[in-house]
Protein backbone atom coordinates (compact mmCIF):
# COMPACT_ATOMS: atom_id res chain seq x y z
CA UNK A 1 0.00 0.00 0.00
CA UNK A 2 1.17 3.50 -0.44
CA UNK A 3 0.25 7.00 1.23
CA UNK A 4 0.97 10.05 -0.32
CA UNK A 5 1.29 12.76 2.04
CA UNK A 6 0.32 16.02 0.34
CA UNK A 7 1.14 19.19 2.12
CA UNK A 8 -1.81 21.79 1.10
CA UNK A 9 -0.95 24.14 -1.66
CA UNK A 10 -0.62 28.40 -1.46
CA UNK A 11 -3.65 29.87 -0.16
CA UNK A 12 -4.68 33.43 0.64
CA UNK A 13 -3.40 34.24 3.98
CA UNK A 14 -6.76 35.81 6.74
CA UNK A 15 -5.87 38.94 6.52
CA UNK A 16 -5.67 38.98 2.28
CA UNK A 17 -8.42 36.57 1.98
CA UNK A 18 -10.71 35.17 5.48
CA UNK A 19 -12.12 32.07 3.70
CA UNK A 20 -8.49 31.56 2.28
CA UNK A 21 -9.16 29.84 -1.13
CA UNK A 22 -5.96 28.42 -2.95
CA UNK A 23 -3.89 31.74 -4.79
CA UNK A 24 -2.82 31.47 -8.62
CA UNK A 25 0.46 30.15 -7.41
CA UNK A 26 -1.77 27.55 -5.16
CA UNK A 27 -4.05 26.23 -8.05
CA UNK A 28 -0.69 25.79 -10.43
CA UNK A 29 0.71 23.95 -7.33
CA UNK A 30 -2.08 21.55 -6.83
CA UNK A 31 -2.22 21.07 -10.54
CA UNK A 32 1.20 20.03 -10.74
CA UNK A 33 1.13 17.64 -7.97
CA UNK A 34 -1.73 16.25 -10.02
CA UNK A 35 0.46 16.04 -13.38
CA UNK A 36 3.02 14.06 -11.48
CA UNK A 37 0.76 11.70 -9.58
CA UNK A 38 -1.06 11.15 -12.59
CA UNK A 39 1.96 10.36 -14.45
CA UNK A 40 3.63 7.88 -12.15
CA UNK A 41 0.51 6.05 -12.16
CA UNK A 42 -0.66 6.84 -9.01
CA UNK A 43 -4.88 5.78 -8.72
CA UNK A 44 -5.77 6.48 -5.47
CA UNK A 45 -9.22 4.94 -4.05
CA UNK A 46 -9.77 8.46 -2.20
CA UNK A 47 -8.13 11.95 -1.70
CA UNK A 48 -8.82 13.08 2.09
CA UNK A 49 -8.53 16.67 3.22
CA UNK A 50 -9.82 18.51 5.86
CA UNK A 51 -12.05 20.62 6.30
CA UNK A 52 -10.18 23.91 5.20
CA UNK A 53 -11.20 25.31 1.95
CA UNK A 54 -7.58 25.35 0.66
CA UNK A 55 -7.21 21.70 1.54
CA UNK A 56 -10.47 20.64 -0.26
CA UNK A 57 -9.28 22.76 -3.21
CA UNK A 58 -5.77 21.00 -3.23
CA UNK A 59 -7.03 18.02 -3.17
CA UNK A 60 -10.25 18.81 -6.01
CA UNK A 61 -7.28 20.30 -8.16
CA UNK A 62 -5.98 16.73 -7.63
CA UNK A 63 -8.55 14.93 -8.30
CA UNK A 64 -9.45 16.42 -11.45
CA UNK A 65 -6.01 16.10 -13.08
CA UNK A 66 -6.22 12.56 -12.06
CA UNK A 67 -9.38 12.71 -14.03
CA UNK A 68 -11.22 11.30 -11.07
CA UNK A 69 -13.14 14.32 -9.17
CA UNK A 70 -14.99 12.06 -6.67
CA UNK A 71 -12.08 11.08 -5.45
CA UNK A 72 -11.75 13.85 -2.61
CA UNK A 73 -14.04 13.65 0.34
CA UNK A 74 -13.17 14.74 4.25
CA UNK A 75 -12.97 11.77 6.74
CA UNK A 76 -14.93 11.51 9.68
CA UNK A 77 -12.09 12.47 12.22
CA UNK A 78 -10.20 15.72 11.96
CA UNK A 79 -6.73 16.06 10.40
CA UNK A 80 -6.05 19.59 11.84
CA UNK A 81 -2.57 20.44 12.77
CA UNK A 82 -3.35 19.54 16.51
CA UNK A 83 -5.66 16.53 15.86
CA UNK A 84 -4.93 13.38 17.06
CA UNK A 85 -3.26 11.36 14.06
CA UNK A 86 -4.39 7.56 15.67
CA UNK A 87 -7.73 7.59 13.74
CA UNK A 88 -5.96 7.77 10.25
CA UNK A 89 -2.79 5.54 11.17
CA UNK A 90 -5.09 2.72 11.96
CA UNK A 91 -6.98 3.09 8.50
CA UNK A 92 -3.65 2.82 6.95
CA UNK A 93 -2.11 0.03 8.81
CA UNK A 94 -5.46 -2.03 8.23
CA UNK A 95 -4.55 -1.97 4.31
CA UNK A 96 -6.14 -1.41 1.44
CA UNK A 97 -6.09 0.44 -1.67
CA UNK A 98 -3.32 3.51 -1.76
CA UNK A 99 -4.53 6.92 -0.33
CA UNK A 100 -3.74 10.90 -0.39
CA UNK A 101 -3.75 12.60 2.37
CA UNK A 102 -3.87 16.58 1.37
CA UNK A 103 -3.87 18.35 4.69
CA UNK A 104 -1.68 20.30 7.20
CA UNK A 105 2.22 20.12 7.74
CA UNK A 106 1.92 19.03 11.51
CA UNK A 107 -0.98 16.85 11.05
CA UNK A 108 1.32 14.68 8.04
CA UNK A 109 4.68 15.56 9.93
CA UNK A 110 2.98 13.79 12.72
CA UNK A 111 1.21 10.91 10.89
CA UNK A 112 4.14 10.26 8.98
CA UNK A 113 6.37 9.84 11.81
CA UNK A 114 3.76 7.74 13.56
CA UNK A 115 3.98 4.85 10.38
CA UNK A 116 7.55 5.34 10.19
CA UNK A 117 9.02 5.38 13.52
CA UNK A 118 5.70 4.30 15.78
CA UNK A 119 6.43 7.39 17.32
CA UNK A 120 4.51 10.74 15.93
CA UNK A 121 7.37 13.42 17.60
CA UNK A 122 9.82 11.88 15.86
CA UNK A 123 10.15 13.84 13.49
CA UNK A 124 10.90 11.43 10.46
CA UNK A 125 9.42 13.55 7.82
CA UNK A 126 9.21 17.60 7.72
CA UNK A 127 7.69 19.98 4.80
CA UNK A 128 9.86 22.54 4.91
CA UNK A 129 9.77 24.48 2.75
CA UNK A 130 6.31 23.30 2.13
CA UNK A 131 3.38 24.32 0.13
CA UNK A 132 2.47 21.26 -2.14
CA UNK A 133 5.21 19.00 -1.25
CA UNK A 134 4.54 15.41 -1.37
CA UNK A 135 5.64 12.24 0.56
CA UNK A 136 5.12 8.86 -0.93
CA UNK A 137 5.17 6.28 2.07
CA UNK A 138 4.89 2.82 1.09
CA UNK A 139 4.24 -0.14 3.59
CA UNK A 140 2.02 -2.92 5.75
CA UNK A 141 0.88 -3.07 8.80
CA UNK A 142 3.85 -1.96 11.01
CA UNK A 143 6.39 -1.78 8.68
CA UNK A 144 6.26 2.18 6.32
CA UNK A 145 9.18 3.77 5.05
CA UNK A 146 9.73 7.09 2.63
CA UNK A 147 9.62 5.63 -0.98
CA UNK A 148 9.90 9.56 -1.97
CA UNK A 149 9.69 12.76 -1.08
CA UNK A 150 8.97 15.84 -3.49
CA UNK A 151 9.12 19.40 -3.46
CA UNK A 152 7.41 21.79 -6.48
CA UNK A 153 10.74 22.46 -8.23
CA UNK A 154 10.76 18.64 -8.34
CA UNK A 155 8.12 18.15 -10.06
CA UNK A 156 8.95 20.50 -13.23
CA UNK A 157 6.71 22.82 -14.77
Amino acid sequence: MKVYLVHHANAFTAKENPERPLTELGEAQADRVGRFLRDAGVKPECILHSDKLWTRQTAERVAAVLGDAGLPMTPPYDIANDAAVEPFVADVVKGGPDVVMTGHSEFLQRAGSQLICGDEFAAAIDFKPGNAAVFCLEGDGDKWWVSYALRQEHMGA
